[in-house]
């Protein structure tokens, strides 16, 4: 592991710790949330290097997201949101929503054209993750609850 990457994992626990502040997350969850955002953001770069994708890798990480959310809800008896919310924020294109506003501004509709169909290829990731394992655990409750939702 190179020191950019170690870079990014700490970025993403310091962005995942701070969102996890903004939103009043409290006690122990604030740290299960640090580590599910250092943790997507390894997901992520290892998918990354395994696919060359930035719509798979994120897809994969969302996945990865939503999973670990559903478990820490359960582990700490609260809501997944909390966890959901808090562990993707590495995963949002901050830096491609800037460079198409960036684009926009100085007139380089090319530049702001590739970053912005980055940017909804990335968020289409996260909601397509976030959507496969909801739909999954919603089918898992319903059989455990005998066919009723």
């Amino acid at each position: 592991m190179d020191n950019a990457m170690l870079l990014q994992l700490l970025a993403a626990l310091i962005g995942s710790l701070g969102y996890a502040i903004l939103q009043k997350v409290r006690g122990r969850q604030i740290v299960f949330a640090g580590i599910g955002g250092v943790a997507s953001w390894g997901v992520y770069l290892l998918a990354y290097n395994l696919v060359n994708s930035y719509f798979l890798a994120t897809l994969i990480a969302a996945i990865f997201v939503a999973i670990y959310a559903e478990i820490m809800a359960r582990v700490n008896r609260a809501p997944s949101t909390i966890f959901l919310t808090t562990c993707a924020v590495p995963l949002i294109p901050g830096s491609n929503l800037y460079n198409t506003v960036y684009g926009l501004v100085t007139q380089d509709y090319d530049f702001a054209y590739l970053n912005a169909v980055t940017a909804i290829v990335v968020a289409l990731g996260i909601c397509f993750g976030f959507i496969m394992v909801t739909v999954i655990m919603k089918l898992f409750i319903r059989d455990a609850k005998g066919g009723q939702a």
